[in-house]
């Protein structure tokens, strides 16, 4: 008796250990098959980006060819750019990713400006030409630590969509007059993500 229950443990563990290899094995190939419908991600920017507590900013770090901006690139509407934080011409860029779709050129470039009260703002922005001529520009991604903490995950899919997510997230506590008073006992963290999507011109259009 305890050898034929000792066999169907033997089998059940068997049978329990395939089955966890199988599920395995299918995790394992969603998230391959998920990574082959990207181009680029957020995180393939985060070994630029280094944060510098003695400063409360992020600065740009291991990358090389800085390049400087055109008047054209300068004054170029930026999408997404919804604090309107200018570029600077005392900032140059670094371009971190080039790729192509169809019959339009793309690039990835990063670079610092000033924000609120001159603090530095690292930017992420994608740029589209048809024909060596700029066509779009999206700010992918946006940095900071003023009274907030700011910044943008962002995925560039192989379908043409380009897929944002914005997160403001507020640590501190303010009294009824807005003024500083301390820190939150949980951060209020606020999420909004926008989709676009790439046409055949090369613009970037809602989506």
């Amino acid at each position: 008796m305890k050898k034929y229950i000792f066999s169907i443990i033997i089998a059940l563990c068997i049978l329990f250990s395939c089955k966890n290899t199988n599920e395995n094995s299918e995790k394992t190939n969603a998230i391959s098959s998920t990574d082959n419908e990207l181009i680029y991600t957020s995180a393939n920017t985060l070994g630029y980006l280094e944060f510098e507590k003695e400063f409360n900013e992020y600065k740009i770090v291991g990358v090389k060819n800085a390049q400087n901006f055109s008047r054209n690139e300068m004054d170029f509407l930026l999408k997404e750019n919804e604090f309107n934080f200018s570029k600077s011409d005392e900032f140059s860029y670094y371009t971190i990713k080039t790729f192509d779709i169809e019959q339009t050129n793309f690039k990835v470039i990063i670079y610092t400006t000033y924000g609120e009260n001159g603090s530095k703002v690292v930017n992420v922005q994608l740029n589209s030409y048809q024909s060596g001529a700029q066509v779009d520009a999206l700010l992918l991604d946006c940095r900071f630590e003023f009274e907030t903490e700011y910044y943008r995950n962002f995925v560039i899919k192989k379908d043409k969509t380009v897929e944002i997510k914005k997160i403001a997230v507020d640590k501190l506590l303010y009294n009824e007059d807005g003024d500083i008073i301390g820190n939150r006992e949980v951060n209020d963290t606020l999420v909004t993500i926008v989709k676009y999507k790439i046409d055949p011109s090369g613009k970037f259009l809602t989506n």
